[in-house]
């Protein structure tokens, strides 16, 4: 059951889909198919309360409230998955971290981040996308951290 973002527990836990291309120019018809997914999620034949974000046109977020069965969270999975290959977007793998250069994103690996810091292409302080969130609250509290501040930090001392 589609619940607004704002309404939706902060404990909801969430799953982070990394798109390969932009989806501004499908923005209205993934939004229905993301409100459609979250009108449709069951777990155990019970509605799960759900939601989603996203952001900048690269980042899909569901949230889900409540105990979700592994089977429930494997058909949105798939669901969302098709439905994107329908439009040639294709999910990146969540290795890929996103880099602010200055308002667009870049994407790289770890090893790549590592060494242009090293380099001083990256600053420390430069804001990044933190796709280890479990959940709304810490989406809503470090969806976006600077280098040094997240898990990247015990890798560039």
């Amino acid at each position: 059951m589609y619940v607004p973002f704002e309404k939706i527990s902060d404990n909801s836990k969430c799953w982070v889909y990394i798109l390969d291309n932009s989806i501004e120019n499908f923005s209205n018809n993934i939004n229905s198919l993301l409100i459609e997914i979250c009108d449709n999620w069951k777990s155990h034949n019970l509605n799960i309360r759900s939601s989603y974000k996203i952001y900048k046109n690269r980042y899909i977020i569901l949230f889900a409230e409540d105990s979700i069965s592994g089977c429930s969270i494997d058909g949105s999975n798939r669901i969302l998955r098709n439905k994107l290959n329908e439009c040639n977007i294709n999910i990146m793998p969540n290795s890929k971290i996103g880099i602010f250069n200055e308002s667009k994103i870049q994407f790289e690996d770890k090893p790549s981040i590592i060494e242009k810091i090293k380099k001083g292409e990256v600053k420390p302080d430069n804001k990044m996308i933190n796709t280890t969130i479990q959940n709304k609250d810490e989406y809503n509290k470090s969806w976006v951290l600077e280098i040094n501040k997240s898990w990247l930090a015990n890798f560039i001392k």
